[in-house]
């Protein structure tokens, strides 16, 4: 009789027409929060190629960066275990919600970047190639980046703690001889009180407290502007501070002979605010 009553029920059920789609009224749609958000990565990550990423200024001139090159080495042990992480979050009473990118924590530091691009500047009828830059060995440490729209615009906030074997800069390209200056063996992080290698992201921006900012303005006179910033930290709280190290700067010459001029430590930088425009 339970069998019995069991197939009856499911006929019914069966039987039953489905509804037809409504369309949500906005009232509804605007309590839809869903922010589960979703993780990927980068196993085995390559690319290379000749592409060129340039801004023109109204005048003329222009700042390009292209030839990229990346490249990163993952964790045999636990390739997928260790995500970026994208979710939208609530940004606050009255402010847009934000849109996060968590980086990988990276804690046995096994994921490895090696990165090269080329840079030039056109202004005036004159093209400048810049050279390249190279970062090899870089390692990321957990961190993140922020994005929203906060009253004053479109801002962003950013995380950070690395280490990179060396970072060159290569006037005549990536060739292993010539002229350049290397970095070796740089860190970058949240200070720590005891002055020693930082352990922890150094927050450089918050969308919520101390927003960054990155756009193109024009002036009253209608010069344009590529625009950098930082804005001051909220009333009452202080910037985080954060520790630059570097443990040796060096200049190559052609013959190969090499200057070294040791290490260089700064044990506690804070970014209370930050403007920076690159004009014509």
């Amino acid at each position: 009789m339970r069998a019995l009553a069991c197939a009856l029920s499911l006929l019914a059920c069966l039987s039953t027409p489905a509804h037809a789609l409504e369309p949500l009224p906005d009232s509804a749609l605007a309590k839809v929060a869903g922010r589960d958000g979703m993780s990927f990565n980068l196993s085995n990550f390559a690319m290379a190629g000749n592409a060129e990423l340039r801004y023109y200024a109204p005048g003329g001139g222009s700042l390009g960066i292209g030839n990229l090159a990346a490249s990163r080495s993952d964790n045999p042990d636990a390739p997928f275990a260790d995500p970026y992480r994208l979710d939208i979050v609530p940004g606050g009473p009255g402010r847009a919600d934000i849109i996060s990118i968590a980086f990988p924590e990276n804690a046995a530091g096994r994921e490895i970047w090696q990165v090269a691009y080329d840079f030039g500047v056109t202004a005036n009828g004159i093209d400048v190639k810049g050279g390249s830059v190279m970062l090899k060995d870089l390692v990321v440490y957990g961190g993140g980046m922020q994005w929203s729209t906060p009253a004053a615009g479109d801002a962003f906030g950013l995380a950070t703690r690395i280490e990179l074997g060396s970072l060159t800069l290569a006037p005549n390209g990536r060739a292993a001889a010539g002229e350049a200056l290397v970095l070796s063996n740089v860190k970058i992080g949240a200070a720590s009180a005891d002055g020693t290698a930082p352990t922890a992201p150094w927050r450089i921006a918050d969308v919520t407290s101390q927003a960054g900012i990155f756009n193109a303005r024009t002036d009253d006179a209608g010069k344009s502007s590529l625009h950098i910033g930082i804005g001051w930290p909220d009333a009452g709280q202080a910037a985080p501070s954060g520790t630059l190290q570097i443990g040796n700067i060096s200049f190559r010459g052609d013959a190969g002979a090499n200057v070294d001029l040791g290490s260089a430590r700064i044990g506690s930088i804070q970014l209370q605010y930050l403007d920076v425009k690159f004009r014509q």
